[in-house]
């Protein structure tokens, strides 16, 4: 989890990393990250104040409250427990910004 590493695992180091952001427009999917079979981890942050939808695949796999909702200030973390590695897309009702990283060694 973000911020919090248990003492009977051990913490994942990682040298490259790209972070970045989407701006989303209301109502239009877009892609965050395209398939990347080198990806050992990701996470997003909304730091908007309206629901985000993430969408593991194409923008036409999902919908707006289908998929994985991200409230206002929360975050979702892809790693080793569970690794997906294929696109990632995102759509929200308002127009808004979402904060990504992706680690790759």
């Amino acid at each position: 989890m973000i911020n919090n590493s248990s003492n009977t695992i051990e913490v994942a180091k990682f040298s490259n990393c790209l972070h970045g952001d989407k701006d989303l427009t209301a109502t239009v999917g877009d892609t965050v990250l395209n398939a990347n079979s080198n990806r050992k981890y990701a996470a997003f942050i909304n730091n908007s104040s309206s629901d985000i939808t993430l969408i593991l695949g194409d923008k036409s796999k999902g919908a707006i409250g289908r998929g994985i909702i991200l409230k206002p200030r929360g975050s979702y973390e892809i790693n080793q427990v569970n690794l997906y590695i294929g696109k990632i897309s995102a759509i929200s009702a308002s127009t808004c910004k979402l904060t990504f990283t992706e680690c790759i060694e």
